[in-house]
């Protein structure tokens, strides 16, 4: 499966500080395929990590 077959990203990011950044990066890697899409501000498990993505893919 490939990029094409994503129908569903959800980025949990630590905070709301690098929604820029984020955006930025998945129009770079997504171009113009545009999957269902959650953004969500949280705690994460380990205070290292800027984010974590969950994503779903179909065909």
């Amino acid at each position: 499966m490939g990029l094409s077959d994503l129908v569903k990203v959800t980025t949990f990011l630590s905070d709301r500080a690098y929604w820029e950044e984020n955006s930025a990066v998945r129009r770079e890697v997504l171009g113009d395929h545009a999957p269902a899409l959650t953004v969500i501000i949280t705690g994460i498990y380990d205070e290292a990590w800027l984010l974590e993505i969950e994503a779903v893919a179909a065909r």
